[in-house]
């Protein structure tokens, strides 16, 4: 169980988080929703140990993450919303530099993900839904437990959106956790648990009786 309470972030005199909580369990799939500029990606990277809150807690099957760094690196994979890849580098290499300690391949991923045509080829030349596969398959190569996806099916056509989403449920099924952010109806429908973040806090949206069109009307009168 991954429990995150009352993290606060200032940049400069702008709170952008201000008391944001949340909790995902195994085989769960965790979507925290809101505007642009709500304060998703921040939190996000540091529930990832991206980026240090300027206070709050998060635990990780009962051990205090911020207090042990190593956890994050042992426990957490994390597909930013930027590209984070080497453009220089071949597919192969990127795979190698973001999961050091797997010797080879996973061939599951490399099928999961159609990278296996794709191992030689210099990063800087594939499209951005071909990057965003490999960003994703560099997070999970070392089969962390917990995933932070930042937006994972953006820049990806029906075809891949489809495919990717029907890997989280797989992931998730197989006792993996995924928190991600996302402005995709579908993935807020597939989540088990949803956030909407606004005001630099999170509220918990009732899955039960999920509708579109309430959903849609939180985000209207969100003013981050």
């Amino acid at each position: 169980m991954i429990v995150v309470s009352d993290i606060y972030k200032k940049y400069g005199k702008r709170e952008v988080l201000s008391g944001a909580s949340l909790e995902a369990a195994p085989g769960e799939i965790v979507a925290i929703a809101g505007r642009n500029g709500c304060g998703k990606t921040t939190l996000l990277q540091i529930m990832a140990g991206a980026l240090k809150p300027d206070s709050g807690r998060m635990s990780a099957y009962g051990k205090d993450v911020f207090s042990d760094r190593r956890l994050f690196a042992k426990s957490i994979g994390y597909v930013p919303q930027d590209d984070p890849l080497f453009g220089d580098l071949s597919v192969r290499d990127n795979l190698k530099f973001w999961s050091s300690g797997v010797k080879s391949p996973d061939e599951t991923v490399l099928e999961s993900f159609e990278l296996k045509d794709l191992m030689d080829k210099p990063v800087k030349t594939l499209s951005g839904g071909m990057k965003r596969r490999l960003s994703i398959a560099c997070a999970i190569r070392r089969k962390s437990p917990i995933l932070i996806l930042d937006e994972p099916t953006s820049a990806l056509d029906l075809y891949y959106q489809d495919s990717i989403r029907k890997w989280m449920r797989e992931y998730a099924d197989r006792n993996g956790t995924i928190v991600m952010s996302t402005h995709s109806m579908e993935e807020l429908k597939m989540a088990d648990r949803i956030y909407l973040l606004k005001d630099g806090r999170t509220l918990v949206v009732n899955r039960e009786s999920f509708d579109e069109n309430e959903i849609r009307k939180l985000f209207l009168i969100s003013d981050r």
